[in-house]
């Protein structure tokens, strides 16, 4: 496959591919996000406790986190070809596996393979994207990042909200398993350019620079950070405002969707500020708001307001990603590419694992608003960072 070029206009295949991959990750994070709204219900089913429920969910995640790692280094070595497609047929494969499930120990494995089958897209599909369509990247890595937010609204808004119109939750993952068997072929036909063999590594990249070592790591230092920081609000923002703001329950649902509905817009104007200042400047904008809304939304009582300061929340935490990645794909070299992603998700799924069960021993110390306001505080230390990652390249 050639890359994508200002001087040269997409080809119908890579039209194609593009708009696969825009809904292979609509359809790969509804895959993340369906089990936590599913569970309640399986909880039930299995007569389960909340240990055994929140073990069912820290499975996959982990398996997740790790398989990010090995999946994308793996996309590197022997194709991102392979890695995609039989991502997709294992994460439907699991979805079945999980329908069809007769104790908890068949649904906990399957829930490891759907960990292992989710964990290979977004590593390999990001390194595809970022390498094959350089005009405008930050725009397209912007517009890849909004369907994603659209197969997380469509389960939380949607799916959740008419669930029990579908047969129950074992009708629903059947249902959902079938666009992976779709993906994966599609996604094997489309990216048959794209082999080990074929991939030419220019010279200039094959010894990356010893100088971009350091920016790399205070750059991935600085996304657990902002990241400790976003999780642990929005993990914690239903309950919040059902305790701290006296809302009920069914109201704190519907304003937990404006932060969804603020990352539509962020996940597309993040991406084309990336192309059009710099990416390390819109990330710097992006993460600079985040701290004041988190620590605003503590001392606020009018609901108005507080919609206001949840839809930029929302805002900022969907626009960081378009520029962190359209940055990491400026500086390393496309055959590592997909390990360097993987690394990043790793990260990700890690500290967001770890950063709720921080956030609630400090709120069991201090009070919930007082441990939102004391984990807004790394958000500053990854502004810090990044600053002086900026200021380091301009010397």
């Amino acid at each position: 496959m050639k890359r994508i070029t200002k001087s040269n206009c997409l080809s119908r295949n890579s039209r194609i591919l593009l708009k696969t991959s825009f809904w292979g990750h609509a359809f790969n994070d509804m895959y993340w996000v369906i089990i936590p709204v599913v569970l309640p219900i399986i909880k039930s089913e299995f007569k389960l406790n909340y240990s055994m429920s929140g073990l069912l969910l820290t499975s996959y995640t982990l398996m997740g986190a790790f398989g990010s790692l090995i999946t994308g280094y793996l996309g590197d070595k022997t194709g991102r070809r392979f890695i995609l497609s039989w991502g997709f047929f294992l994460g439907s494969l699991a979805l079945v596996l999980c329908a069809i499930s007769k104790t908890y120990w068949q649904l906990f494995f399957a829930l490891l393979l759907l960990g292992v089958g989710i964990s290979a897209f977004h590593p390999s599909m990001i390194a595809v994207i970022s390498t094959n369509f350089t005009s405008k990247r930050g725009t397209t890595l912007g517009i890849f990042q909004f369907w994603g937010w659209v197969g997380t609204f469509l389960v939380v808004g949607v799916i959740s909200s008419f669930l029990e119109f579908f047969l129950n939750w074992r009708g629903l993952l059947l249902i959902l398993s079938v666009p992976g068997f779709i993906f994966a072929p599609l996604f094997f036909r489309l990216l048959k350019d794209l082999t080990v063999q074929e991939q030419k590594i220019p010279p200039s990249e094959k010894n990356p620079q010893e100088k971009l070592i350091l920016p790399l790591l205070l750059f991935l230092i600085a996304n657990i950070f902002f990241i400790a920081s976003y999780t642990a609000l929005i993990n914690f923002i239903p309950t919040y405002l059902v305790e701290e703001k006296s809302m009920s329950p069914s109201l704190a649902g519907y304003f937990f969707l404006i932060v969804i509905g603020g990352g539509f817009l962020g996940t597309i104007l993040s991406g084309k500020a990336s192309d059009r200042i710099s990416s390390l400047l819109t990330l710097l904008i992006f993460v600079g708001i985040a701290a004041p809304a988190i620590i605003i939304l503590t001392f606020l009582r009018n609901y108005f307001f507080i919609l206001i300061s949840l839809i930029i929340f929302g805002f900022s935490y969907s626009g960081v990603w378009a520029p962190q990645q359209d940055y990491l794909a400026e500086k390393t070299p496309s055959h590592l590419r997909g390990g360097i992603y993987g690394l990043t998700f790793f990260l990700a799924n890690t500290v967001s694992a770890t950063s709720p069960g921080i956030t609630g021993i400090i709120a069991d110390k201090t009070g919930l608003s007082n441990a939102l306001r004391i984990l807004a505080l790394p958000l500053f230390l990854s502004l810090i960072l990044i600053f002086s990652i900026k200021k380091r390249e301009e010397r």
